[in-house]
C-alpha cells in the first residue's frame, strides 16, 4: 500500500461540468425568464469541491479531493486539470461507461444563484478506503456538496484533532436536518452566503423569517465556530468568539462568477491553517477571490476536452 504522507486537508464533495447563463429575472413557476449573454456557454470545470481543492493547491497546501466522475472526456480532462494543479487524485472514483455529472447555474441581476444538477451516478459515491487513508493524515475535512452517506462516513472516521470546515450548499437532499446539526456542532468554520443563512437557521429551529443579525446572533450563541457570511459585492461579515467585522470588497463586474465562493473559502481556510485571524484571513479571500474573478475568463473547458478527445 502506498504511504500517504501528511495532509492540510482532504476535501469532499461533488464535481460537476458547469453551464452559467445570467437571467433578466430569477426563475419562478409559470413564469417565462430570459437567458442572457452567450448562446452556448463555455462549460466550466465545476462542484465545489474540485474548485476548493484547486485553490488550496494553488495557495502551496497538500490537498486531497474524495469525489466522483465519470469515464468520459469531461471527467478525463478534468483528472487532468486536478493531478496538474497538484491536488491528489487518490480518493476520486472514476464510474466505467458513466457520464460526469452537469450542474445549470443562473445568476439574477442581484446577485443570486440558482442550480440546477444532474448527479449522473454520484450519488452512489461514499467513502472509499484511499479516502478514508487520507482523512487519517489530514489536519483538516472540508465538506463541501456531497452525498450525505458519504459525509456522515467522513464525519464518523475523522480523527479528534482534524478539524471540521463546511462550505455551506443549501441542498437538503445533501443535507438533511440531522446532519447539518452534526456539523454546526462539530465545525470550527462555516462559509456561506445571506440566502444560505436560513437553512443554518433552520436546522437550529431558529424561527423562520428571522432577521439575519437574529439568525447570526442564535448561531453564535450556539456554537463556537468562526463565522463567515459572504453578501457579493458588499464584501463579508464574519464573527468569531473575540469579534465581529465588515469586511469590504472591489466589485468586478463578471457574467459568470461561478466558483468565486469556493475560491473565497478556500483563501480563508489557507489563512486560518497560517494562523492568521478571521478578518486578516477575511482580507486575504477577498482579495484572493478578487483574483479569481479577474482571470475567470481563462478556466473554460471546451478547448481542453477536445484536446484531450484529440
Amino acid at each position: 500500500m502506498t504511504q500517504v504522507s501528511e495532509l492540510d486537508a482532504v476535501v469532499a464533495g461533488d464535481a460537476a461540468i458547469t453551464f452559467a447563463w445570467q437571467v433578466s429575472v430569477p426563475p419562478s413557476p409559470g413564469r417565462t425568464s430570459k437567458l442572457l449573454g452567450a448562446v452556448e456557454p463555455e462549460g466550466r470545470f465545476g462542484g465545489c469541491a474540485p474548485g476548493v481543492a484547486l485553490a488550496l493547491a494553488e495557495l502551496g497546501h497538500r490537498v486531497a479531493l474524495v469525489s466522483w466522475l465519470g469515464d468520459d472526456g469531461f471527467g478525463r480532462a478534468y483528472l487532468a486539470r486536478l493531478r496538474d494543479g497538484g491536488v491528489d487524485i487518490g480518493g476520486v472514483e472514476v464510474a466505467a461507461g458513466q457520464s460526469s455529472a452537469r450542474a445549470l447555474m443562473l445568476y439574477d441581476g442581484n446577485g443570486s444563484a440558482t442550480c440546477l444538477h444532474h448527479p449522473s451516478g454520484s450519488g452512489s459515491l461514499r467513502l472509499p478506503a484511499s479516502g478514508r487513508d487520507r482523512l487519517g493524515q489530514a489536519r483538516w475535512l472540508v465538506l463541501t456538496a456531497g452525498p450525505a452517506g458519504m459525509t456522515q462516513a467522513l464525519l464518523d472516521a475523522r480523527r479528534q484533532k482534524t478539524s471540521v470546515a463546511w462550505n455551506v450548499k443549501a441542498d437538503p437532499s445533501h443535507y438533511p436536518i440531522s446532519l447539518r446539526r452534526r456539523i454546526i456542532q462539530q465545525a470550527r468554520l462555516l462559509v456561506f452566503n445571506r440566502d444560505e443563512l436560513a437553512f443554518l437557521s433552520e436546522a437550529l429551529d431558529i424561527q423562520e423569517g428571522a432577521a439575519a443579525e437574529d439568525a447570526l446572533n442564535a448561531l453564535k450563541r450556539e456554537i463556537g465556530a468562526v463565522l463567515v457570511m459572504t453578501d457579493g459585492r458588499a464584501g463579508c461579515r464574519v464573527i468569531w468568539a473575540e469579534g465581529d467585522a465588515a469586511i469590504p470588497a472591489a466589485p468586478i463586474e463578471v457574467e459568470d462568477p461561478t466558483g468565486v465562493g469556493d475560491a473565497f473559502f478556500a483563501a480563508f481556510l489557507s489563512a486560518t491553517i497560517r494562523g492568521e485571524a478571521p478578518p486578516q484571513a477575511a482580507g486575504r479571500a477577498t482579495a484572493f477571490a478578487s483574483t479569481f474573478l479577474q482571470r475567470r475568463s481563462a478556466a473554460a473547458v471546451t478547448t481542453q476536452v477536445r484536446r484531450e478527445l484529440s
